[in-house]
């Protein structure tokens, strides 16, 4: 079943409920009325049961030539849908049509019990019937009206189909009513299956249902464009990282290729152009090691949400910078950290603050020196370069991008392409300050959910911060996780 016939069904279903509810209790309400009118009627005729009474005496006199004694009258006499039945001498045990008198119809006619209503029966008929004092008999006397309990069967059967008609009609009315709204209203549902289907048989993500409505399903249609857009870009990203890596892997798989193939020409490792060869296809394989792994870093931290923990920033710096002048020891760095909480992923920060340190020593000027600064969340790192042009300047964090200038120094275009990576990761942004005299590039962090003010090494401890000694630089020490 289409979902335009379940919500047409939905609806008139609805409906139907509520009409037959509603029918029901009209239908009920009427039977209850017609019920309290037979009893009103009865009431109505025993009061009339002196007039009644005159009525049948003045017949009776006139067909007895004109006689002065008074009738008993105890047939019953028709009035409308009604009959009465008069006792003026009511006595228990005289037969009626419901049933021989008793000493309650006695003690009604006598004014010692209030007049009531029964069911009663009569040649296998059901019939409703009043019993009441009759006033104008000497001594007291007995009016009994009746009137057949299924007299109203016929208008009962008349308004149930009246209303089981109306509520089938009202149900028929609504499902149509309901399926003509349907298709407009679900117009925009359509569309986007309709979309779906196409994008499942064509992988065309570029397909868009430009919805502007401002309901759900308006919502639904421009999440719909969303999903499609990231979608497509994640793709497109991916398509051009694959192309990229490929471009990037081949040159340095090339040299490595042609560097094996001169080795294993001529004299072999007895040629005396071998340790430079071997030295080369070392470094690039080193390049191709450090290619593969700044990819796979470049994919972690773009895939997956990162963990979080609240570090110093400025310890963490002073680990990269502590690293960094391990490894390159003729670097000169120098740095102005003051104590700051954030919240981050600690590797990938210090992989950021790592790359923008390389990068800054890669194009510091031989007799300056790169400065790194930590205040108030953001990290800067700045050189003494040449500076970037401004056409290279929009393109700096995209990934294989290298400006002409760096093209002949090694590397792949990947590392500040993972800083702006990491930033995006750790909800921080990355942004470059350039001029003439260098460049200054900054990590600027939100802050932690709680701050707290630090201190020195002591208060570090209290507030259960792990300190570790590093040998070779005994008034350094490690602080990165706090906790809260």
């Amino acid at each position: 079943m289409t979902l335009r016939n379940r919500v047409s069904v939905a609806a008139a279903v609805g409906v139907l409920v509520v009409v037959a509810a509603v029918s029901s209790v009209l239908y009920f309400a009427y039977a209850a009325s017609l019920h309290s009118r037979v009893d009103a009627a009865l009431v109505d005729a025993a009061q009339q049961a002196s007039s009644i009474a005159k009525s049948i005496k003045q017949s009776a006199r006139q067909s007895a030539g004109g006689s002065q004694s008074t009738p008993d009258i105890t047939e019953p006499v028709t009035v409308g849908s009604v009959q009465v039945q008069l006792f003026p001498d009511p006595a228990a045990g005289r037969p009626t049509p419901f049933g021989p008198l008793d000493s309650r119809d006695v003690a009604v006619a006598e004014g010692g019990q209030p007049a009531y209503f029964i069911s009663a029966r009569d040649g296998g008929k059901q019939f409703r019937v009043y019993t009441a004092v009759f006033p104008a008999a000497p001594g007291g006397g007995l009016v009994r009206t009746s009137r057949a309990a299924n007299a109203d069967d016929g208008a009962l059967r008349n308004a149930a189909l009246l209303l089981a008609g109306l509520t089938i009609a009202a149900t028929g009315i609504t499902y149509g009513a309901a399926r003509l709204s349907a298709g407009r209203i679900l117009r925009p549902i359509a569309e986007l299956t309709a979309a779906a289907e196409h994008v499942t048989q064509t992988r065309d993500l570029s397909a868009r249902l430009d919805s502007t409505g401002t309901d759900e399903v308006g919502r639904l249609g421009s999440s719909f464009d969303t999903m499609l857009a990231a979608l497509h870009e994640s793709v497109t990203a991916q398509r051009q990282l694959v192309a990229d890596a490929s471009h990037e892997l081949r040159t340095p798989l090339t040299s490595l290729t042609t560097n094996l193939d001169l080795l294993e020409d001529g004299a072999g490792l007895a040629d005396p152009q071998a340790p430079a060869l071997v030295q080369a296809a070392r470094e690039q394989a080193g390049e191709l090691d450090q290619l593969i792994t700044d990819l796979l870093d470049l994919a972690r931290y773009g895939e997956s949400t990162p963990h979080r923990e609240t570090v110093r920033l400025d310890l963490l710096t002073s680990e990269a910078v502590h690293r960094t002048r391990q490894r390159t020891p003729h670097s000169a760095i120098d740095t102005d950290l003051h104590p700051c909480l954030v919240h981050v992923d600690p590797a990938g920060v210090d992989h950021a603050i790592c790359n923008l340190i390389d990068n800054a020593i890669k194009w510091d000027s031989s007799d300056g020196a790169v400065h790194v600064a930590v205040e108030d969340g953001r990290v800067s790192v700045t050189d003494h370069g040449p500076g970037i042009p401004d056409e290279d300047l929009p393109h700096i964090f995209e990934r294989f991008y290298r400006a002409p200038a760096a093209r002949g120094m090694p590397g792949a275009g990947l590392g500040l392409a993972i800083v702006a990576r990491i930033a995006r990761a750790n909800h921080a942004t990355a942004d470059v300050r350039t001029g003439p005299e260098g460049s200054t590039f900054t990590l600027a962090f939100p802050p932690p959910p709680r701050a707290a003010e630090l201190v020195q090494d002591e208060r570090d401890r209290r507030v259960g911060v792990g300190a570790q000694k590093r040998p070779g630089n005994p008034r350094r020490t490690t602080i990165t996780r706090v906790t809260p």
